[in-house]
């Protein structure tokens, strides 16, 4: 059975709504290595180590020879029995990781980050082609914080908090609000602001399943290409009245901008 969780909406401060917490189910990492795998010949490390306290997955690939378009390998947050967890409309969640692309050689795109399955695949990330920092797919609401703020090597934290809305297609939907911090070249974090839901049901239909997990997308590899992309401090929480409502804050002071 789901445990239940209060999550406010018309005031952070304030408990309103109830809402199944998916995020309390998480117990394991579930691989699946070769989602799309078009070169399907390539030597490929890919594993992950589940901790409760922050988790971590590898990705190394290298020795392409000839296929389409990408490959792309994903690790998404499991439960005890290691099956995917749903994640519905009401379930709030506050996702972190630290992400390194050590190298993408002779590639023509590496796609890294946060990833989601509903509808298409979705990204919250980096795109290794012009260092652009975004997301974009499945249900996750449109947003860039622009081109040129990673670069291949840089440590990069990312963070994504889902806040429910009013109730599936009625009142306030929900929000998403993206936050990055390049640890290499000192940004702080970033903050995209809360960022509303456009689909119909106002947030993530809970009548669909919805995956989230890590991973990587790499888009037309030479045959001589090389990527080294580690993932460590993966943490899944439901976030609490207090901390939604320092979310909620605008600016944060000097530990958080907004771009």
């Amino acid at each position: 059975m789901k445990l239940k969780t209060l999550i406010s909406t018309a005031m952070v401060a304030c408990i309103s709504t109830a809402a199944s917490a998916s995020v309390s189910d998480i117990a394991s990492m579930v691989d699946s290595p070769r989602l799309f795998n078009d070169f399907s010949g390539s030597n490929l490390v890919f594993n992950s180590n589940y901790d409760a306290m922050g988790s971590s997955v590898i990705l190394q690939e290298n020795n392409y020879g000839t296929g389409g378009f990408a490959n792309r390998h994903v690790s998404w947050f499991g439960d005890m029995g290691g099956s995917n967890v749903d994640f519905d409309y009401g379930d709030g969640f506050d996702m972190q990781m630290t992400m390194q692309i050590n190298e993408a050689s002779n590639v023509g795109n590496v796609e890294a980050g946060f990833q989601a399955d509903l509808f298409g695949l979705g990204l919250f990330g980096v795109l290794s082609a012009n260092g652009e920092i975004a997301a974009f797919g499945s249900v996750l609401p449109f947003h860039s914080f622009g081109t040129g703020l990673y670069n291949i090597g840089d440590e990069l934290m990312l963070r994504m908090v889902h806040t429910p809305g009013d109730g599936e297609g009625m009142g306030a939907p929900s929000t998403m609000e993206y936050m990055y911090n390049n640890l290499t070249t000192a940004s702080g974090w970033v903050s995209s602001g809360a960022i509303d839901f456009t689909t119909t049901e106002g947030g993530i239909p809970s009548s669909f399943d919805m995956f989230t997990g890590v991973g990587a997308q790499i888009n037309s590899p030479a045959s001589d290409a090389m990527v080294d992309i580690s993932y460590s401090n993966i943490t899944a929480s439901v976030p609490t009245p207090a901390t939604l409502g320092l979310l909620g804050l605008a600016g944060l002071g000097a530990t958080r901008r907004r771009r």
